[in-house]
């Protein structure tokens, strides 16, 4: 079930008589409980959207429904209840400098008037959920920049808000904190039911911690599906740039002889304990050349797409996509 509908969303900027499309015909669905990525270059309009579900920003055009209200029916008090449902974190982590790293849990509790008994239970439950309950009296000056984050998560968890969303949050950490970040992420979707929803331009963010994906490009979606599909076989031009980077040039470079077949095998991390390229070595009795290869590790698994030029034999490559067949491996003809 979806927790937030986007439909046929638009965005007009007008900038001294100039008007900029920064989105159009965005149409996507966020499943209750999921981690949904949305990645694009740099200004593909990722932030503004991440702005406009929560309406931050407004649409010029479609609409944003959350858990059934359309956004753009509510009276600004009405919006202000469903922004406490939508936690936000920042690539800048946006923490108040002159006040504690409790306090600064507490504060979206004191905007909303909870008693300030119930605001420092709750901080301090939040501060052990993130792992810094020893760093309650520590100014943010003083934290690294993951702890930064983690208080940052912390703060926008104080509201018991349904969704998560992340604004670049790891851009500015380094890999090792990143993955820290992110597993902390990981626990809060699963622990506390939030849903997440990711907005980045690293691809190994997605690949880590999302269950689906929509790439951003000349602000429009211009693919969106399930990350494991996805990374199997990208279908956009910018799904392929992302994710195949530099070597997405070495495969549009690969020059196809007429009288020769090649197959494109497509890996979606269900069968990578078997060896399976050696094995119909094996059973076919002939080697096979290896033409293109582009793989990822996706959660301990790998995933990805090669490219193999068939024997000439009519027979042997039967045998080839017979063996394929038996193993549950998808493929094509390139052509």
């Amino acid at each position: 079930m979806a927790i937030i509908e986007i439909k046929n969303l638009k965005k007009i900027f007008n900038n001294q008589a100039v008007e900029v499309t920064a989105l159009q015909d965005i149409d996507i669905d966020i499943e209750k409980g999921e981690i949904f990525g949305i990645i694009g270059l740099s200004g593909a309009g990722k932030s503004t959207l991440v702005r406009m579900i929560n309406y931050l920003e407004k649409p010029s055009e479609g609409k944003v429904i959350f858990e059934g209200k359309n956004l753009g029916d509510l009276k600004e008090n009405e919006l202000r209840q469903v922004r406490k449902e939508i936690g936000m974190i920042f690539q800048n982590f946006n923490l108040l400098e002159q006040v504690n790293v409790i306090k600064n849990i507490m504060f979206p509790l004191e905007i909303s008037g909870v008693e300030k008994s119930k605001a420092i239970d709750r901080a301090r439950e939040l501060l052990k959920l993130v792992d810094l309950s020893e760093k309650e009296k520590e100014y943010p000056s003083k934290l690294s920049g993951g702890q930064k984050q983690r208080v940052a998560i912390a703060r926008a968890l104080a509201t018991n808000p349904k969704v998560l969303l992340c604004d670049e949050a790891t851009s500015a950490l380094d890999p090792k904190t990143t993955k820290q970040i992110l597993d902390l992420l990981k626990k809060i979707n699963k622990e506390l039911g939030v849903t997440v929803v990711i907005i980045t331009h690293q691809m190994s963010v997605i690949e880590s911690i999302c269950d689906r994906v929509a790439i951003l490009e000349n602000s429009r979606v211009a693919e969106i599906g399930n990350v494991k599909e996805v990374f199997k076989a990208p279908k956009s031009s910018i799904g392929k740039k992302l994710i195949f980077g530099a070597t997405v040039n070495k495969e549009e470079e690969f020059v196809k002889i007429d009288d020769k077949t090649y197959l494109r095998l497509a890996f979606d991390g269900s069968i990578t304990d078997k060896p399976i390229l050696a094995n119909m070595i094996l059973k076919i009795g002939m080697p096979v050349s290896i033409m293109y290869a582009n793989t990822k590790v996706i959660e301990g698994k790998v995933v990805g797409q090669l490219i193999i030029e068939m024997p000439n034999d009519k027979k042997v490559q039967y045998q080839i996509k017979e063996y394929l067949d038996e193993n549950e491996v998808t493929y094509w003809e390139v052509v």
